[in-house]
């Protein structure tokens, strides 16, 4: 049960990051002439794809909304430092349900609780942005209050290179850091994860790499966003 709820969480923070791109406006003016005649839902790695050792994770669509919902609902009444870094939280919830509508999603578990997310959307996200999002909010506190509790929160994020296998591509990775503290327990749960983007043939493919402790794997996280955009750069 904990692990299906960090599950839940993981892929909620997943949606959010990936909806700065989906609203970024860009794709309005993007060349889809490249883009892939293979259906989207085609272009997610398939269970054998995932790095070695993984176990498919099912998330129903459903669900991934009803977890975005209610994270949506908990931070725009949360209370952000700085203030300005929560302001792109206003329009989740209706940005959200279109996200859903235009992507496709795979996941799968790994080695002690690592949670492997990627998403492959039909929308052309701008980059640019996001790398000036997370420049200008790298290191975030949050106070909220979730299932009747208050959550005092802090992240940062530093960016890194791209695996090599992507030189030369469109695309940007970070590795973030977050630790939560609860007025329930008082114990901080820290949570570590590797983000990628990248813009390949008009589309939008995101990964993230999550885990409740210093487990994570760079190398499988590099061959897991390699993987994911290399389906798309070969894909009919």
């Amino acid at each position: 049960m904990i692990e299906l709820r960090n599950a839940r969480w993981a892929v909620a923070m997943a949606a959010a990051a990936v909806l700065v791109a989906g609203c970024s406006g860009k794709d309005d003016a993007a060349d889809h002439s490249s883009a892939p005649t293979t259906p989207r839902e085609q272009l997610v790695l398939t269970p054998e794809e995932f790095p070695a050792g993984t176990k498919k994770l099912d998330l129903p669509p459903e669900q991934l909304q009803s977890t975005v919902a209610d994270l949506t609902a908990t931070q725009q009444n949360a209370t952000f430092t700085p203030a300005e870094c929560g302001s792109t939280q206003q329009d989740l919830g209706a940005a959200t349900k279109e996200l859903l509508a235009q992507s496709s999603i795979s996941a799968a578990t790994g080695k002690s609780g690592q949670i492997f997310i990627e998403f492959v959307s039909g929308r052309t996200g701008d980059l640019q942005r996001i790398a000036d999002g997370n420049k200008r909010c790298g290191s975030v506190e949050v106070v909220a209050t979730y299932d009747g509790h208050q959550v005092t929160a802090s992240e940062r994020v530093t960016s890194q290179p791209v695996p090599q296998g992507l030189n030369g591509a469109n695309a940007i990775a970070y590795h973030a850091t977050s630790t939560a503290t609860t007025d329930a327990s008082g114990t901080p749960l820290t949570q570590n994860a590797y983000l990628g983007y990248a813009e390949v043939r008009g589309i939008t493919v995101a990964v993230r790499v999550a885990a409740l402790d210093d487990s994570l794997d760079q190398a499988a996280f590099d061959q897991f966003f390699v993987a994911a955009v290399q389906k798309v750069v070969k894909a009919a």
